[in-house]
C-alpha cells in the first residue's frame, strides 16, 4: 500500500501568517505583564480586515490596538476579548487543556533539520518562490512512497506560466 505525506507553506504576506504573528504578540505581551495569565486568542482577516477574539484570565488588562497595527498597519480592525469562562477556567487550573485537537509531530532523519521531508520541501518552494513574487502565497508537496507525485502553487502576481516555469526550475 502506497504511502502520501502532504505539506503545505505559507509566505509571509499570506493573512494567516500575519494572523498568528498577531496571535502570538498579544499573548507575548500578556504574559509579559502576568506570568499566570490564562489566554486563547484567535486572529482572522482577509481583504483589508481583520478580527481578533479571545478568553482571557489576567491579572492587568493589555490594549491590543497598538500591537495589531504595528503588526497589520492601518487595516480595518474589530476585536471582542471576554473573560474565560468559569467551567474552562476550573478545567485547566489542574494542567487540563481548554481545548481539544489532535496534533501530530515528529523528528525524523529525513533531513538535517531533522523535519518530515515534504515539510522542508513546501517551506523551500515557498521561500523560493518569495523571493520572486514577494505577496501572498502557498505551496504544497505531496510526496508518495518518499518522491514528490504533486505540487501545487499559488503566488499573487504570478502569471500561470511564469510560476510553472519558476516551480520547474526550483525542482531542478
Amino acid at each position: 500500500m502506497s504511502s502520501y505525506k502532504t505539506a503545505e507553506s505559507v509566505s509571509p504576506k499570506h493573512p494567516d501568517k500575519l494572523c498568528d504573528q498577531i496571535s502570538d504578540a498579544i499573548l507575548d505581551a500578556y504574559l509579559s505583564v502576568d506570568p499566570y495569565v490564562r489566554v486563547a486568542v484567535e486572529a482572522v482577516g482577509g481583504h483589508g480586515e481583520l478580527f481578533v477574539v479571545g478568553e482571557v484570565t489576567a491579572k492587568k488588562r493589555v490594549d491590543i490596538t497598538p500591537i495589531v497595527k504595528r503588526l497589520a498597519g492601518d487595516v480595518k480592525f474589530s476585536h471582542n476579548f471576554v473573560h474565560q469562562s468559569a467551567e474552562i477556567a476550573a478545567g485547566v487550573a489542574g494542567g487540563g487543556a481548554g481545548d481539544q485537537g489532535i496534533m501530530v509531530g515528529y523528528a525524523t532523519a529525513e533531513t538535517p533539520e531533522l523535519m518530515p521531508l515534504e515539510v522542508m520541501l513546501a517551506r523551500d518552494l515557498n521561500r523560493y518562490l518569495f523571493k520572486l513574487w514577494p505577496y501572498d502565497g502557498k505551496t504544497q508537496v505531496t510526496l508518495k512512497d518518499g518522491k514528490v507525485e504533486a505540487v501545487v502553487a499559488s503566488f499573487q502576481n504570478a502569471v500561470g506560466k511564469d510560476l510553472k516555469d519558476a516551480v520547474n526550475d526550483w525542482a531542478k
